[in-house]
């Protein structure tokens, strides 16, 4: 048997006459009936039996379009917010989840309070998009735990300085740049906090069922070298573990690395023609890898107690490439798509 899993990051989701952020970003009804219907050709591309969704601020609209192309079960676990001043404008958007299958339980991701402890995280940190937990049953397979996240992005939080009237200029743009720096820092502060806590999610599950499979759908808004991927998915290699070598370990313990790893998708899909990575989001020309699928050692090739393999790893990017048609109209990003064949 054979699954297909997506990811989808839908580029600002919102029904007119509700705007997206400032109250000029509103869709013409013909331009969002547009995007309403490239958004269901592109899902009928995508045949996927589940996809996760980033940028959703319709909820409700969004569960209407893709049960039209057959997810008979939708999830979110929050709902989006918006300008106190201004209840036409959304200001924070929402993942969801959508399935051919049955979702049999879902929950928000938490904070758990010991990494209060271990972690610089203030009493009031909060998720900038609260990631979806998932269980959904695979006909001939069980139980398959989905995560769907949308970590924060790497745009600087800004702070604009106070300044004086008449202040100089030299003394503006250096205060604008520092703030600018720091901006960068807490963005990347909290997208790797993001990470970390969605990571010890992960192994909690793992930790109480290891062989359970595990797939993470999400537009993560950072590279595959980066810090906050490398905290998710603790694909590093391990040298030592309490001062004993990697090599003077028992099987027991190497087994236990292998078992909380979270592996990339690309990585253990098969590339018998060494194709490069390809982007999944353009910034100035400059390609990155933003969406990711990542799964658990049950889906690894070479683990022998796996219960399935990722036969196929597919972006479609199609309209990425200079088609002449604007983002709002379909997506700023890639999709994503895995078929894991069960064993």
């Amino acid at each position: 048997m054979q699954i297909r899993c997506g990811t989808f990051n839908l580029y600002q989701f919102s029904k007119p006459p509700m705007a997206w952020y400032n109250p000029g970003s509103v869709y013409s009804s013909e331009a969002w009936e547009s995007k309403k219907k490239w958004i269901k050709d592109q899902l009928l591309n995508m045949n996927c039996d589940v996809i996760g969704f980033q940028e959703v601020f319709s909820v409700d609209a969004l569960r209407e379009l893709i049960k039209e192309a057959g997810f008979t079960y939708f999830s979110t676990v929050e709902m989006p917010t918006t300008d106190p001043a201004n209840n036409t404008v959304y200001t924070s958007p929402v993942v969801a989840i959508g399935s051919k299958y049955p979702i049999t339980s879902v929950d928000p991701v938490i904070v758990p309070p010991f990494t209060r402890d271990d972690l610089p995280i203030t009493h009031d940190f909060k998720f900038s998009r609260t990631p979806i937990k998932a269980k959904i049953n695979i006909q001939d397979i069980g139980d398959i735990i989905f995560y769907v996240a949308h970590l924060k992005s790497k745009r600087p939080v800004i702070k604009t300085p106070d300044f004086i009237p008449n202040e100089a200029w030299d003394k503006i743009v250096l205060d604008t740049l520092r703030s600018r720096s720091q901006g960068h820092i807490a963005s990347l502060l909290q997208r790797g906090l993001e990470t970390t806590i969605l990571y010890h999610d992960v192994t909690n599950v793992l930790q109480t069922h290891n062989r359970i499979p595990i797939v993470i759908l999400g537009d993560l808004n950072d590279d595959e070298h980066s810090i906050p991927l490398e905290a998710l998915t603790n694909r590093e290699r391990v040298y030592e573990i309490n001062g004993i070598p990697y090599n003077n370990l028992t099987l027991e313990a190497k087994q236990s690395i292998y078992s909380y790893t979270i592996y990339d998708a690309f990585d253990i899909a098969p590339n018998p023609s060494g194709q490069k990575r390809i982007p999944t989001h353009y910034y100035n020309k400059l390609g990155n890898v933003l969406d990711y699928i990542l799964v658990s050692n049950a889906f690894n090739e070479r683990n022998p107690y796996k219960v399935g393999r990722i036969t196929n790893y597919k972006v479609l990017d199609d309209h990425l490439k200079a088609d002449g048609i604007k983002d709002d109209k379909q997506s700023d990003h890639a999709q994503v798509v895995i078929t894991i064949e069960t064993i």
